[in-house]
């Protein structure tokens, strides 16, 4: 019964999971994007810092030098809910972040065998909070992690738990930055052999100025990443064109094992709010979802 629901969400957000992750992982929300800017840049840029809901994909990306307050909203179809609220501020040479997700599908009607009438209607409800925390160990080396308590509830069955995110990145020589993450490492309440976490290494090579002291600026990065439990594998590239830190257009591809999307995207900043925007390309028979982020500096 888990699994006839656990694939009717994915089969609504749009997630590019193999039928072998279904068997392998679970809490499947995890694996969405919650900030409108990694989003349409294919999560590569997430180690750049100036945005809260960093915390959610990468812990170094919560620092920054002010107090930051974003909120997130998937606009998927059928009614389904996607949003994620967080906040970040300074400490003297650290960062701390808080953060919640949520995310709710109505009507999801419930089969044992095929007939007219489903035998329940349910909705899938998920959520998580976090903290994060981001420290700069040397002038060079920043190092980053988010402690998660996560909870799903599909139909009869409802599962916990507790996941770590870790993060490292070295600014190198000729202006590039290294970093791996390691994603959702942790524990649920449920049976193993049922449902496990979606543990995810992923190293990412980003050249975060190209137009040095111009008006424009320009941003490449790569990821490559695995699936510790199901073996599939992903590579990730984005693009972004900075505007005198007032407009920036975005775009990015990621492949995993056998699916391909794509995304597009812009923001735009005025005073102390900032607008962005992200849309999805999701392969043949899936919507394209919208993504928008609204951040606050206070």
């Amino acid at each position: 019964m888990k699994k006839t629901v656990c694939g009717t969400l994915l089969l609504l957000l749009g997630i590019q999971l193999i039928q072998a992750e279904m068997e392998q992982s679970g809490m499947a929300f995890l694996k969405l994007p919650y900030s409108a800017q990694t989003a349409a840049t294919a999560s590569v840029f997430a180690q750049k810092g100036n945005s809260p809901l960093y915390l959610f994909e990468n812990p170094i990306g919560i620092r920054s030098e002010q107090t930051m307050l974003s909120f997130s909203h998937h606009f998927w179809f059928a009614d389904v809910k996607a949003n994620a609220l967080a906040v970040s501020f300074p400490v003297k040479t650290a960062s701390f972040g808080l953060g919640m997700t949520y995310v709710q599908i109505p009507e999801v009607e419930i089969r044992d065998t095929p007939s007219d009438e489903p035998a329940a209607r349910v909705e899938p409800q998920y959520f998580s909070c976090a903290a994060g925390y981001h420290q700069n160990i040397l002038k060079k080396l920043d190092a980053g992690v988010t402690l998660k308590y996560l909870y799903e509830h599909l139909y009869t069955y409802t599962s916990y738990g507790l996941a770590v995110d870790l993060a490292g990145r070295w600014r190198a020589p000729s202006l590039l930055d290294l970093t791996l993450v390691l994603q959702n490492f942790g524990t649920l309440s449920a049976d193993p052999s049922e449902n496990r976490l979606p543990t995810t290494l992923t190293i990412g090579i980003v050249r975060p100025e190209l137009f040095v002291g111009n008006s424009f600026n320009g941003s490449l990065g790569l990821n490559l990443g695995t699936n510790l439990i199901s073996g599939s594998t992903k590579a990730q590239v984005g693009a972004e064109v900075c505007y005198q830190n007032v407009l920036t257009l975005r775009g990015g591809f990621e492949q995993t094992t056998n699916v391909n999307r794509g995304a597009v995207g812009f923001g735009l900043r005025v005073n102390k709010f900032s607008l962005d925007y992200a849309f999805l390309l999701m392969p043949e028979g899936f919507n394209s979802p919208h993504i928008i982020t609204l951040t606050y500096i206070p």
